[in-house]
């Protein structure tokens, strides 16, 4: 299956590596409005321009698609215009994630190196799972979020569309994440979160609201 890449940043790279372990795809291009030269590359693999490129390569047997950009935001939109173009959003799981059997995974989803997801949870579309992170039973993982590098989820925890959850950050148990809401980096969460807000601390705190413009 030939498939493309939407991003060229750090997070493109990630994904590339995990879909080298997959044989069943082949990586022709990364897609990106962010180009410094007509013969740009990485990992040996052309960076073409944005999503006017689709087209040609659509005709040319691509597929498939991943978006591998770390803004919620920005990742939801790439999502609706692939999915309009009639484009497959395929997963990328690297060998050493350890997923239960009883756990539901859905499209467009990275699941990096170490990452842990156990019995029962259910991880929607489009939403990454960084390095180290674990999410434990029973949890419901919406469309479009992004758990960091090195956090640990605990049961029955619900993170709601589009939510930021930064790198080392820990939630208790039974706990809702609302959407569009940003989880500082190293927080421990220990009661629910509403919708469009920032928290940080240990433990946690509002500190700010997110306006309409900045929560897409």
């Amino acid at each position: 299956m030939k498939i493309v890449i939407i991003g060229v940043g750090g997070q493109a790279r990630i994904v590339y590596e995990i879909l080298s372990y997959n044989r069943n795809v082949e990586v022709v291009a990364f897609v990106d409005n962010v180009i410094h030269g007509s013969d740009e590359h990485i990992m040996g693999i052309p960076v073409l321009g944005d999503h006017s490129v689709l087209p040609k390569l659509i005709k040319n047997g691509v597929t498939g698609a991943i978006i591998a950009i770390g803004d919620n935001n920005i990742r939801a939109a790439h999502f609706e215009k692939l999915k309009g173009m009639g484009l497959e959003l395929v997963n990328a799981i690297h060998p050493t994630a350890c997923i239960a059997p009883s756990a539901k995974i859905g499209s467009g989803v990275t699941v990096a190196m170490g990452a842990i997801i156990s019995t029962g949870t259910e991880i929607r579309n489009n939403v990454i799972i960084n390095t180290g992170a674990i999410i434990d039973h029973e949890n419901e993982i919406e469309d479009h979020v992004h758990v960091g590098p090195g956090c640990s989820i605990a049961g029955r925890v619900t993170i709601k569309k589009g939510a930021f959850i930064g790198i080392g950050s820990v939630v208790k148990e039974y706990l809702t994440i609302g959407e569009n809401t940003i989880i500082g980096a190293g927080s421990v969460v220990l009661e629910d979160i509403p919708d469009n807000v920032v928290a940080v601390g240990a433990p946690a705190k509002i500190i700010k609201m997110r306006n309409e413009s900045n929560a897409r």
